[in-house]
């Protein structure tokens, strides 16, 4: 390094990458030149292979358990006397009962590729019926819009079931004036209840 020192500000997410960057290329008389290309072109050469464009992160899921609360009708319980977080709906919920539970932490430009509930269903050999929707609010001058992203298939057991009914294949991209959550609806029979511990949310990273 020449005795010009030059100084260097990084934001907190890009230690990560500076780190690779500060052990691949190594200390040297083109070294500045090369960091400079990585952050102005975005390439990375390590040996002879060279890394181009932005860091993409794939098939990252994360559990979203937080926030939830009863839609318009009601029946699931939210809060509880006991030490376990969870969402439940008790037996003999005739009415279908609906639960909101937010999609927090994403970054404007992931793309949303799944999503799925994650829970139990006790039977005792009556029929438990339970849907869910990621949805997604958008802001317009009007008024803000509502729409679904994608819906997992219904729900229909007669039978003790662990749930972890998914919809795959979305594409959705996130914009910096939309919002998430998932719409949950279902109803129990005699001697049923549902014990749902959250969703989780597969994103690709940009």
């Amino acid at each position: 390094m020449s005795k010009n020192k030059t100084k260097m500000v990084f934001a907190v997410s890009a230690l990560p990458l500076m780190l690779v960057v500060l052990l691949g290329l190594g200390a040297g008389p083109n070294f500045k030149a090369k960091v400079d290309n990585v952050l102005s072109r975005g390439s990375l050469t390590l040996g002879s292979t060279t890394f181009e464009g932005a860091v993409v992160r794939t098939s990252q899921e994360y559990l979203m358990t937080g926030g939830g609360y009863e839609g318009t009708t009601s029946g699931w319980v939210t809060s509880g006397t006991t030490n376990i977080y969870h969402y439940t709906l008790p037996a003999s919920i005739s009415t279908t009962a609906t639960l909101v539970i937010p999609v927090t932490g994403l970054h404007v430009g992931d793309t949303i590729t799944a999503w799925k509930l994650v829970g139990q269903i006790e039977s005792a050999g009556n029929i438990v019926e339970m849907d869910g929707d990621l949805r997604k609010i958008t802001t317009v001058a009007a008024a803000n819009t509502d729409a679904s992203v994608g819906a997992i298939t219904p729900i229909h057991v007669v039978a003790d079931t662990a749930v972890a009914s998914a919809k795959t294949g979305l594409t959705e991209v996130v914009a910096a004036n939309e919002t998430f959550y998932v719409l949950v609806s279902a109803t129990t029979a005699a001697s049923t209840d549902i014990d749902l511990q959250g969703v989780t949310v597969t994103i690709t990273e940009n």
